[in-house]
């Protein structure tokens, strides 16, 4: 299979002198288990950002008016145990968009390489934590004898940044590995199972992040009747309305300071699960730029209204 390239940019966007968004494609597959294909994965989130609209209807603005650009593709050599720097080159890009002054999203590729991106972020933001979307938590000591394998994402976090807290939300599949691990070493993790989704409490969620978020977000968090193009899809997972429910609260309370949205594995001739991507990512943007767009502007809140209901009200000024 492959993805024939029909933009690089996402949303075809201009590219403009000072973006406060970096979005970093990053094809990297070598560890992946199951399914393959999350090297296209950036492509094709790419290709389907052209079919977004940019106003959104939500927000009632156009969220790509803040400035998003796009960087060339970053290429991460091999990474393996005898790795002295492991995505080395993604976490210098990660850190160059931030020293710029741009929020640095991360197209993955497979969930190994959050590692690179975390690491840039924990270098300029000590005091941050991780809220990771995922039916797995990837805590597995090693995969094929590689220990920088997806499998293994958030034990490496935080064993090389073990300030670093990680919230977990999704988790639907363990192993008993992870489970002892979890239960013996106590790790710095808090994890809100899947099969209690509809008892999730916003409220439990962000007093357990610190004031700094990194939302890492693998997309086998959804469930798979609305996202079946991952390598590792799992049952029970989380629908949208949901989702965007929490993400939009994540992003009015918390300072984001990064993203990496992993592990898209296309299927051909299915659109679908590409364009939710593109959406995902493009809707989280808004959330985390909300106020600097002016979304909560009491007058277009007005507008909104009118238009919606046909409604007259009071206007301000």
């Amino acid at each position: 299979m492959s993805i024939i390239p029909e933009t690089c940019s996402f949303g075809n966007l201009k590219q403009v002198d000072e973006p406060k968004v970096m979005v970093i494609p990053v094809p990297y597959e070598y560890t992946t288990s199951y399914g393959k294909g999350t090297k296209y994965g950036p492509q094709a989130i790419l290709n389907a950002s052209t079919k977004l609209e940019f106003f959104d209807d939500e927000l009632w603005l156009d969220t790509s008016k803040v400035g998003i650009n796009t960087s060339s593709y970053v290429s991460c050599e091999f990474v393996s145990n005898k790795s002295s720097k492991p995505f080395n080159e993604l976490t210098q890009a990660v850190r160059t968009a931030h020293i710029s002054g741009a929020l640095p999203i991360v197209l993955g590729g497979e969930q190994s390489i959050t590692f690179g991106s975390v690491k840039a972020i924990y270098d300029l933001f000590p005091e941050v934590s991780i809220l990771h979307f995922d039916a797995h938590p990837d805590l597995k000591e090693t995969n094929k004898n590689n220990k920088y394998s997806h499998t293994s994402s958030m034990k490496r976090i935080l064993e090389a940044m073990p300030e670093v807290k990680i919230i977990q939300l999704g988790i639907r599949n363990i192993s008993k590995e992870e489970k002892d691990y979890l239960e013996n070493e106590s790790p710095n993790i808090e994890i809100f199972f899947g099969k209690e989704k509809n008892k999730w409490n916003l409220t439990d969620i962000l007093t357990s992040l610190s004031k700094n978020v990194y939302i890492s977000f693998d997309f086998s968090f959804f469930d798979i009747s609305i996202m079946p193009s991952t390598g590792k899809p799992e049952p029970g997972g989380v629908l949208w309305d949901q989702t965007l429910e929490i993400i939009k609260n994540v992003c009015a309370f918390k300072e984001i300071v990064g993203m990496d949205f992993v592990e898209l594995s296309p299927i051909s001739g299915l659109h679908a699960s590409d364009f939710l991507a593109a959406k995902l990512i493009y809707k989280t943007i808004g959330y985390t730029f909300a106020r600097q767009l002016g979304a909560l502007d009491q007058k277009e809140q007005l507008k909104k209204q009118e238009i919606l209901t046909g409604a007259k009200t009071n206007r301000i000024g």
